[in-house]
């Protein structure tokens, strides 16, 4: 199986570096991002990026205790959508979070290509985040993603220094594979 080098090499890192992050460089990142396929082009994301003074002091003042690694990056993007940017089919389906979710996935690889870490996050207070932002009340904010050079591993709690330096561990792939019929043994039974 050949699988793209960046795909490979991408892990949720925490270890950061303070060192700046050029503007044209994020603007790459962004442009990966924005070249994601979307529902009928409709291409939902938004991508708000604190990089300076107040704004990434205060979107950093957002974000919880477990997620202090994140104190020392040099830019967060948080990534935002509302449910009519994108498709919305019969059925209920929606599909701006999906859609935000490839272009942030492509965000990732490109930043794991060029040897940056972007790492995205649940652990945020999301009503301060937003105001930081000046993000508008009918926007979803979908994850803040933490952007930097890789840095010292030496600063992270144990925890995450352990798993900074432990192997890659993923789910057997046949565990998330079926062919022709859902199997899986963890699926929730329907109320009845």
């Amino acid at each position: 199986m050949n699988l793209l080098p960046a795909i490979e090499a991408r892990r949720a890192r925490r270890a950061l570096s303070t060192e700046p992050i050029a503007r044209e460089v994020v603007e790459t990142l962004l442009a990966a991002a924005h070249l994601a396929p979307s529902c009928a082009n409709r291409q939902p994301w938004r991508f708000v990026v604190a990089d300076a003074s107040p704004a990434l002091e205060e979107v950093k003042a957002s974000l919880s205790a477990g997620n202090y690694w994140a104190q020392v990056a040099p830019a967060i993007i948080a990534v935002a959508s509302r449910r009519d940017l994108d498709c919305v089919i019969p059925d209920g389906r929606e599909y701006y979070l999906f859609g935000c979710g490839l272009a942030v996935a492509q965000l990732m690889i490109q930043a794991t290509e060029m040897g940056l870490v972007a790492h995205p996050i649940a652990g945020y207070r999301a009503a301060e985040a937003r105001a930081a932002l000046a993000i508008p009340d009918d926007y979803t904010l979908i994850t803040l993603v933490v952007l930097g050079w890789p840095g010292d591993a030496s600063k992270l709690s144990d925890k995450h220094r352990a798993e900074e330096a432990a192997p890659r561990d993923r789910r057997p792939l046949p565990d998330v594979i079926a062919w022709n019929r859902f199997s899986f043994t963890d699926a929730t039974p329907s109320a009845g």
